[in-house]
């Protein structure tokens, strides 16, 4: 796909769209960076950020969409893939507001640090390079936040697949690990859970943490855990612990939950 854009400086709009497509679409991405004043883009696929106008097909410059959108937000608009990944819809929102004025861009938003990949001189032929290193960062995060999405998705079955350890209600042992479960088990959605355990096939041993009393909460659900010989591990928080086999850790959490 053959993708036109303007020279010069460039902003977090059209460099995001242009991640956008790079990650969310099949196609060889090829993007040549052209004056402001171009008139003829037939031989163009798609036309980012310049030329004047808009259809949402080939034509995407958002000077000329009345809605309060960026190039950004009209290519995820383009993909349709917004309900499968609503934290990016979020950040794609942040970027439309600030490059339509709506809100201004923090020091260390987003925004901000893909403006910083601008050459000191944008007329430089530098500039071309520091373009595509900004892509490429685009393209990190979006892939990183598209992928925690997809483990999000994933986890939600893990614990749902998941089942009591040690006969008590108190203990869920998930089927297999995920960073993600505690989306789903915390003290306000499963107050009568207090520690989460699985097994590590890969250290072999099992390991056990308590639940945080929200999501991203550091206040626990659940006693701390005590400090114990028989466990190879326990955190001086109190939130984290490794037993070396199941029955260790069984004879561990019958003294705590």
């Amino acid at each position: 796909m053959k993708i036109a854009t303007h020279k010069g400086i460039f902003h977090a709009d059209e460099v995001t769209a242009i991640a956008l497509l790079k990650v969310f679409t099949d196609d060889e991405i090829e993007v040549s960076r052209v004056a402001h004043d171009t008139k003829d883009f037939s031989s163009f696929d798609m036309v980012i950020d310049i030329g004047k106008k808009f259809d949402g097909v080939k034509l995407f410059d958002h000077h000329q969409y009345k809605g309060g959108k960026s190039s950004a937000g009209l290519i995820w608009d383009y993909i349709d893939v917004q309900e499968d990944y609503p934290k990016i819809s979020k950040l794609i929102k942040i970027i439309d507001d600030n490059d339509t004025g709506v809100a201004k861009a923090e020091p260390f938003e987003y925004s901000s640090l893909l403006k910083c990949y601008n050459h000191k001189d944008i007329h430089d032929e530098a500039q071309e390079k520091q373009f595509d290193k900004a892509v490429k960062f685009a393209q990190t995060i979006l892939i990183s936040m598209a992928e925690a999405q997809e483990a999000l998705e994933e986890a939600k079955e893990i614990v749902a697949n998941s089942f009591l350890f040690d006969r008590n209600p108190a203990i869920l042992e998930l089927e297999q690990f995920t960073p993600h479960w505690t989306t789903y088990i915390n003290g306000a959605l499963t107050p009568h859970i207090k520690a989460v355990v699985w097994e590590d096939e890969i250290d072999n041993n099992y390991k056990v943490k308590i639940p945080p009393k929200k999501l991203g909460s550091f206040e626990l659900n659940g006693k701390s855990l005590p400090q114990d010989d028989s466990m190879e591990f326990v955190h001086s928080a109190g939130f984290f612990a490794i037993a070396k086999d199941e029955e260790t850790m069984k004879s561990y959490l019958k003294k705590v939950v």
